[in-house]
């Protein structure tokens, strides 16, 4: 009678590193069963009003991207990749005195990976207008973010 021994932790790896490939397949930010590598861009455009300029700072957990300031018409943007876990969140706040001479400031999450990948991929455009923060897809913009009423 042949006996059979298991190498339990041999078994383990292998099947840790059978699901481990499972999950990393399966996540938003690999193509297919390989590594992903293209960088996301976020683009601002102040949209805002003729003689007005828009100020903001945008951060991630790891980035301060700084302090910036945009005439109207005008735009910036970063790239960055996509952390493993798709958790990738952009916050900027803006300011602005409105036509009426009044100061405003504002803050939205620019890029959340979980919400934004699926809408606007590798590119997402914004327009920071008076009534909120637009994106467009295919050319066209739709309010994405309403600001909150004063």
């Amino acid at each position: 009678m042949a006996r059979f021994y298991i190498n339990h932790s041999l078994v383990s790896a292998k099947f840790l590193l059978v699901v481990s490939t499972m999950l990393f397949g399966f996540s938003s930010v690999t193509d297919g069963f390989g590594w992903y590598n293209k960088k996301t861009e976020v683009n601002l455009m102040n949209d805002l009003s003729p003689n007005t300029t828009l100020t903001f700072r945008c951060k991630s957990a790891d980035d301060d991207l700084g302090e910036r300031s945009l005439a109207f018409n005008d735009a910036w943007g970063w790239s960055f990749h996509i952390n493993f876990f798709d958790t990738t969140l952009y916050w900027c706040n803006f300011w602005w005195v409105e036509e009426n001479g009044k100061p405003r400031q504002e803050g939205f999450q620019i890029f959340k990976a979980k919400r934004d990948f699926k809408r606007c991929h590798y590119y997402c455009r914004h327009a920071i207008r008076p009534d909120g923060v637009y994106r467009y897809k295919g050319g066209v913009p739709y309010l994405l973010y309403k600001w909150p009423s004063v």
